[in-house]
């Protein structure tokens, strides 16, 4: 971080990156702010806006101009270091950024973590904004419809199950191969079932999936593709299938894996929401990695 009148490489580069951007715009123009942006996210995201969402600023001045969009799924302070390298100073992100559903402090005002990431977002004028419940109730749904994209699945979508996916004949196994190099997985996948078991059927659930949807959807599939399942739920009755005599498998990718190709296909469409503001997709990666055995 600078300190006192010296500048750092960062600093160079976030200022050189935001002149530039100046340089492009029409002379006369008047920048967009995050607060307006965000006016045109509400007018065209196609579902009405909820009172009570969690979606909304999370910190930083909303009436900042804005110099680029990035969207993230988490936006950790290594996307923030990405985000203000490249003149993205609008961060939309999925998760939550203070590591809580609120967003706030709450009891860890004092904690250094929570302190240097809202130093960092303040020092290079950043601005967070969640887009979590309204990109969710978009259809067809974007995480699902975008992780098949991901994972060269599209033309094999259910057009009665916008979860369910047919693919070449292979196994659970072969499905996990899979997956690890589409989604360049490092670390964080886990199955449940029997590797060698057939699959034609398999059901995405990008994100936390719920039991409800397992046992609505698992019925029609080999297998089901979870990003963050319940292991006493979810897990459990994957589990139990065999034993019930219908058995089926789980792969378990992580919730963020699942829902980087939706945050992809997220700014996708607003470079058609906000024309002239550079967007792109910062990726958070899997936080997961294998140690050697």
């Amino acid at each position: 971080m600078a300190s006192g009148g010296a500048v750092t490489r960062r600093t160079f580069v976030v200022t050189g990156a935001a002149a530039l951007l100046s340089a492009r715009a029409p002379r006369g123009a008047r920048s967009v702010t995050a607060r307006e942006v965000v006016g045109r996210i509400q007018a065209h995201v196609g579902v009405p806006w909820r009172e009570k969402t969690v979606d909304g600023f999370k910190a930083g001045d909303p009436d900042t101009a804005v110099t680029g969009i990035a969207t993230t799924v988490m936006a950790t302070l290594d996307v923030l270091h990405q985000a203000a390298a490249a003149g993205r100073n609008l961060i939309v992100t999925h998760e939550p950024t203070f590591q809580g559903g609120a967003d706030d402090a709450g009891p860890r005002g004092s904690d250094p973590v929570y302190l240097a990431k809202q130093a960092y977002i303040n020092e290079h004028r950043l601005v967070i904004w969640r887009f979590a419940h309204h990109w969710l109730a978009r259809r067809p749904a974007e995480f699902t419809r975008a992780l098949g994209t991901a994972l060269g699945w599209a033309a094999g979508r259910d057009p009665a199950n916008e979860r369910l996916y047919t693919v070449p004949a292979t196994t659970v196994a072969g499905v996990a191969a899979h997956i690890r190099t589409h989604l360049q997985i490092r670390g964080g996948i886990r199955l449940v079932g029997r590797a060698d078991a057939p699959v034609r059927r398999i059901v995405l659930s990008p994100g936390t999936t719920d039991l409800a949807s397992t046992v609505a959807n698992l019925r029609d599939a080999d297998l089901l593709v979870s990003g963050e399942p319940r292991e006493w739920e979810v897990v459990e009755y994957v589990a139990d299938t065999a034993a019930a005599g219908t058995p089926r498998a789980l792969i378990a990718i992580g919730r963020v894996v699942s829902e980087e190709p939706g945050m992809r296909a997220c700014a996708t469409w607003l470079r058609t929401v906000v024309a002239g503001v550079p967007v792109q997709a910062i990726a958070t990666g899997d936080p997961y990695w294998r140690p050697a055995v």
